[in-house]
């Protein structure tokens, strides 16, 4: 398996547990993101080291710049772009975090379902693609 086919099955991996989680379970996302914003500064840096993780390892290791593919890498950049806003500016982040609640937790499942299709094309992806 070369390194681009690699970094696609990660993010699948990643994208489609982090999506049926948010789908099945959107109340302990809501219990978890209260936990963070609960911790003011320290959460929002927790927050953004976790999707700095993310998107420097796709960023990293896969500059794609070809359609469907770009979605990854894309995606990637997002999650950088997130990283340094909430590093940069954390008032945005906990701000952000803040809005999530146990009574608007349900919003979740529509992430989740986001997450769960976009990892279902790369596994497809990656089966079609010899």
């Amino acid at each position: 398996m070369n390194v681009e086919s690699t970094i696609e099955l990660f993010v699948a991996i990643h994208l489609f547990t982090i999506g049926l989680s948010h789908f099945v379970q959107p109340k302990i996302w809501a219990d978890f993101f209260s936990l963070l914003s609960s911790k003011g500064y320290s959460g929002v840096i927790i927050n953004a080291l976790i999707a700095l993780a993310m998107g420097s390892i796709i960023v990293s290791f896969y500059p794609i710049w070809t359609w469907p593919k770009v979605l990854i890498t894309l995606y990637g950049f997002s999650q950088i772009i997130k990283a340094f806003i909430y590093l940069t500016f954390p008032s945005v982040g906990l701000k952000s975090m803040k809005r999530v609640t146990c009574k608007n937790a349900h919003s979740f499942r529509w992430a989740g379902l986001a997450l769960s299709c976009f990892a279902g094309t790369i596994f497809l992806n990656l089966i079609i693609t010899p």
